[in-house]
């Protein structure tokens, strides 16, 4: 006589058929092969007995009275996705055991069996479920890491935007503090540097430009003549006109204009607005005598909506002109003082404006 396998297991088995002499049968070769079996021939029992005692196999009759082995499997499969199912057919029933594997059934054993055979199957349908298991288990760790690092960068992320919002309450303030310290240093042109702004980001917007390049446009439009901090009073405040060796040093303001806010770095990007914006587009501005496309494109912009600005509004020495009469001299300025299409483009910008702009 054959000695029985002396083996000890950890995993639980569910034996269903409703022919009491194969559960007898099955449990006790599962029990000389070290499983724990329990078995019942009553399938309307099983989903009970499932809920009440952890299994890692069940072996399913599929020919038993409501509910069948199929019914059962769809049943097990909503409530227990990762147990491991094995399917008892009657031979030449191939196509139910086919049907019961695309149905989620970890695999099938025809009857009559040999017990090796069986066996064999129980052991790949435990490895399928547990790796079934363990997948599902690394996607839900996987799930949960994401989800933690998710709510992570959301919080960095209102953070930073925070800090960002403070950044630029914090650049704002700076270049209003600057915008009021030039508004009462020279009063000669009051409002002029908010005006000239929103015509030079109206235009710079007209032109293709966006986001950050707005914001230098508005920057150095409204810091363009922050170097009259540094023009001498009685220069920056006389009455009357200049003389040449004045208006040499007033002349010197653009230039100024960058030492102040040079070291400034979020104003980096303004700086050449700042320092170029009186020169002529045929080369006879200051302070560098640039010409054509060698003077800064925000530069050549902002020199248009300046020289406009000046016309229609009171200035020193300057005699207010309409704004038909200040657009026709700026079509005179083409190619001597502006640039032609950025002329060309502010005429037609302001000649499409609605009342109420």
């Amino acid at each position: 006589m054959s000695k029985a396998p002396s083996l000890s297991r950890t995993e639980r088995v569910l034996v269903v058929d409703d022919e009491p002499w194969i559960t007898e049968v099955l449990t006790a070769e599962l029990g000389l092969h070290g499983f724990h079996a329990d078995a019942t021939n009553d399938s309307t029992q099983v989903m009970e007995m499932l809920a009440a005692r952890h299994y890692d196999l069940a072996i399913l009759d599929i020919s038993m009275p409501d509910p069948d082995g199929l019914a059962l499997l769809t049943e097990i499969q909503k409530g227990y996705p990762h147990l491991a199912v094995l399917m008892l057919t009657a031979l030449g029933d191939a196509e139910t055991a086919t049907q019961a594997m695309r149905e989620g059934a970890s695999d099938y054993v025809v009857k009559p069996y040999r017990t090796p055979q069986l066996i064999m199957r129980i052991e790949r349908a435990l490895e399928r479920s547990d790796l079934l298991r363990e997948q599902h288990q690394i996607r839900q760790l996987l799930e949960r890491r994401v989800s933690e690092q998710t709510r992570t960068i959301d919080s960095q992320s209102e953070r930073l935007g925070s800090m960002l919002d403070r950044v630029l309450s914090t650049y704002q303030a700076t270049v209003k503090a600057l915008e009021a310290a030039l508004d009462v240093r020279d009063q000669s042109a009051p409002g002029h540097c908010r005006r000239v702004a929103r015509l030079a980001v109206r235009l710079a917007a007209r032109m293709g430009f966006s986001g950050q390049d707005l914001v230098t446009m508005e920057y150095g439009a409204l810091l363009h003549d922050i170097g009259k901090l540094g023009i001498e009073d009685r220069i920056l405040m006389k009455p009357g006109p200049l003389t040449n060796e004045e208006m040499d040093v007033m002349r010197g303001h653009p230039e100024i204009g960058c030492q102040i806010v040079g070291h400034i770095d979020f104003l980096q990007d303004a700086l050449p607005i700042i320092r170029h914006h009186h020169e002529w587009y045929n080369g006879g501005g200051y302070p560098d005598g640039l010409a054509g496309s060698g003077i800064p494109l925000l530069a050549r912009m902002f020199s248009v909506t300046d020289a406009f600005d000046a016309q229609t509004n009171q200035r020193p020495y300057n005699v207010v002109n309409s704004v038909e009469c200040a657009l026709e001299n700026l079509r005179k300025s083409k190619g001597v003082t502006c640039d032609p299409q950025v002329v060309d483009e502010f005429i037609a910008m302001i000649e499409e404006q609605t009342p109420g702009d």
